[in-house]
């Protein structure tokens, strides 16, 4: 098995899933919830379990060499969508969740070579809007609106 770009991702990724397993065990539990079917731990813990399942995809199926997939990595491209999402989570407590997210998406959507503009708002908007529906009127989960939202309220 020769180690590649793919295989140490896998790994790296793998530690990782671990790792945020093992601290879902710390989230408290209200009284009587550990025997109800859905609660705080359940959807860190399938996260862990689906990262788990992706890293060893990776590791099992990851072919090319190191220094072939380190040669065709477009660094610059990943330098520029690591500088997007530190930007997201520092301007998430300013804008708040959904021009955040639909910013930092629209931005990621470009990075990553989409040239229709119109499509990639539409998809950005559209997902942000369902993802926040379904954390804040499903699962009923607070999202802050934002400083500038209570900017303009005061």
């Amino acid at each position: 098995m020769q180690l590649s770009n793919q295989r140490i991702g896998g790994l790296l990724f793998l530690l990782l899933s671990l790792f945020y397993g093992y601290f879902s065990y710390d989230i408290q539990l209200f009284a009587g919830a550990e025997f109800e079917p859905f609660t705080p731990r359940t959807l860190p813990q399938f996260l862990a379990i689906s990262g788990l399942v992706c890293s060893l995809a990776l590791i099992i199926g990851g072919g090319r060499d190191l220094l072939t997939s380190l040669k065709q990595t477009q660094w610059l491209a990943v330098t520029k969508l690591l500088a997007v999402m530190f930007a997201y989570g520092w301007f998430v407590n300013w804008l708040g969740f959904v021009l955040a997210t639909i910013f930092f998406l629209v931005l990621s959507f470009r990075l990553m070579g989409e040239t229709k503009h119109k499509k990639a708002i539409m998809v950005a908007v559209i997902f942000t809007l369902v993802f926040w529906a379904l954390l804040t009127q499903i699962l009923d989960i607070y999202l802050e609106p934002g400083q500038l939202w209570h900017w303009f309220n005061a």
